[in-house]
């Protein structure tokens, strides 16, 4: 029998009942697909049956009238049609279903699933181990977007930018010291790691020097026995790395620079604007908020 790869538009299938709503050559009726794309331009003329019917056309008194084949598609699909039962009154209306499986999967469903529907369109990359890092329930979309683009090193940093060919200082534009790389900017300038720092002392013993020392200070067994200080933790790298944005930004753009202590202070005031509107991570534990405040007793080196 004639096989055809999956296609975007094999997303619908529709039983058919009487025929009547089917498109005979652009609904998924039968195992071939889409006739359509079976016979092509000139299957409507071959078949007898114009670009615009329905299945209910090919079809009279119980039984199939599709002219004497003269193609070997038409030959397959007569071979089709004759393990379906023609469209029928008494079968009721026709019932479009949805895919929920993979490309795989041949499952069908009468309710629309768009999760269903994105995993088959989307284009399936290995999970990255700083996913969780990034995207997470309770992230910010700006904050989030900033930590993206840092962990995939795609923001217009200065050594990007002279990579590029373009005339630029390649100083730190906090530290005025150091090639502005996101490695040097958001954890190795001095600027950066002062403000870092300031916050060691609530979530971690020392500041992390990249990314993946992140999520390894989310890994240690004390973070994850402790409800909500993962999320504490995944929250304030991004406030921080989205402020120390900001600011280079706006000493280069704006040429208004910030001291290290008004920076600290916005941290602050981020992250209690962000925890102040999330419930406590589970029934009867502490805020988030409270968390935040909390003595450094609960995260000991």
């Amino acid at each position: 029998m004639l096989q055809l790869k999956p296609k975007l538009n094999d997303l619908m299938r529709c039983n058919v009942g009487d025929g009547k709503t089917a498109s005979f050559w652009y609904d998924w009726w039968t195992d071939l697909g889409l006739l359509i794309s079976v016979f092509g331009a000139r299957g409507p003329g071959d078949l007898q049956i114009p670009l615009h019917s329905t299945v209910s056309s090919a079809a009279a008194n119980g039984d199939w009238i599709l002219p004497p084949a003269r193609s070997h598609e038409a030959e397959t699909l007569q071979l089709v049609l004759s393990t379906m039962q023609p469209p029928s009154d008494s079968r009721g209306k026709d019932v479009f279903l949805w895919r929920n499986g993979d490309w795989a999967d041949w499952s069908f469903s009468k309710k629309f699933s768009s999760k269903a529907t994105w995993n088959l369109l989307r284009q399936r990359s290995p999970v990255v181990p700083w996913c969780n890092l990034v995207w997470f329930k309770e992230a910010v979309p700006r904050f989030s977007f900033v930590s993206w683009m840092t962990v995939l090193a795609r923001l217009p940093t200065r050594d990007r930018l002279i990579s590029w060919g373009m005339t630029v200082p390649a100083a730190c534009t906090l530290c005025s010291s150091g090639l502005e790389s996101h490695a040097h900017l958001f954890f190795n300038c001095t600027f950066s790691s002062a403000v870092w720092s300031h916050f060691a002392g609530w979530m971690f013993s020392t500041p992390p020097v990249s990314p993946d020392s992140v999520i390894t200070i989310i890994d240690r067994p004390y973070i994850a026995s402790c409800p909500g200080a993962a999320t504490v933790i995944k929250l304030l790298a991004q406030v921080i790395v989205y402020c120390l944005w900001c600011e280079r930004n706006h000493r280069i753009f704006r040429q208004v620079s910030s001291t290290e202590a008004a920076i600290i202070s916005r941290v602050g005031r981020l992250m209690g604007d962000c925890l102040l509107s999330l419930p406590p991570p589970r029934e009867g534990s502490a805020s988030y908020l409270l968390l935040f405040l909390s003595s450094r007793s609960l995260f000991p080196p």
